[in-house]
């Protein structure tokens, strides 16, 4: 583990590139410039901020307040520190959308590495709204690049538990059944999918997540063009991540 205080730029900018390179956490603190460039654009003017870079490519800018980062990207993006006359720069770039996320620090408070050892898996436990507010918070749970946006989105009837983008920008409805998966999960989630295809420019994905599912309900999930991620409910009432395979197909879930 590594830690500056105070560190100058030129400091800071070898503790990230060797952090890069040994795929270790970064931990930067100080007055910085935040700048998103993708299908939409945003600049948050200068002010002291918490920003975290993960090995898996993952970039996150907090504020002093609130739970929720006010800028990030999802795995899979590539970043890189660069030393120039205005200060030191984060890009984070997410390749297959063409977005970039553009962090210019003007000084640090602090600079930090460090390595993570996390083999541990994370268990669930709680009603349906705990486990789509814990999956709201860990969205990889579902699957990696996955970005919500908003827990009971209200279409015209009912309500969408959870509503989100996957990596490639396309939309994705989640559906949660603490119980079997049965025909009338099938039927409110298409629903849903059917309602935002109707508003959303791009492909929207429909996911169903529940700790078993009827063979009829899985016949008529594929052929809807929906998905199932199966959760495992042990005598414990936790929720436990499990990997299912469906015989005919190569796709693997995990939960």
């Amino acid at each position: 583990m590594e830690t500056l205080t105070k560190p100058s730029l030129e400091e800071a900018h070898k503790l990230v590139e060797q952090a890069t390179r040994e795929k270790l956490v970064v931990l930067l603190v100080g007055q910085c410039i935040v700048n998103y460039v993708g299908r939409a654009g945003s600049v948050l003017p200068q002010g002291e901020r918490i920003v975290i870079m993960k090995p898996d490519g993952t970039l996150l800018v907090h504020r002093k307040d609130k739970r929720e980062p006010v800028n990030w990207n999802p795995p899979g993006c590539r970043a890189t520190a660069r030393l120039t006359k205005e200060g030191l720069q984060i890009f984070s770039h997410r390749p297959k959308l063409k977005e970039t996320l553009l962090v210019l620090f003007k000084e640090l408070k602090l600079a930090a590495s460090f390595d993570l050892i996390d083999e541990e898996e994370l268990y669930l436990v709680g009603s349906e709204k705990d486990l789509i507010d814990v999956v709201f918070n860990n969205p990889s749970l579902i699957e990696d690049g996955l970005r919500p946006i908003e827990r009971e989105k209200k279409p015209r009837y009912g309500a969408i538990d959870l509503y989100g983008v996957d990596r490639d920008g396309n939309g994705v409805v989640v559906e949660f059944k603490r119980g079997r998966a049965e025909l009338a999960g099938v039927s409110q989630l298409k629903r849903y999918v059917d309602e935002v295809k109707e508003k959303h420019e791009k492909k929207v994905r429909g996911i169903l997540v529940a700790p078993n599912i009827t063979l009829s309900t899985l016949k008529l999930l594929k052929e809807s063009g929906l998905e199932y991620v199966r959760i495992s409910k042990p005598p414990t009432h936790t929720f436990e991540r499990v990997v299912t395979r469906d015989k005919s197909q190569k796709a693997l879930k995990e939960f």
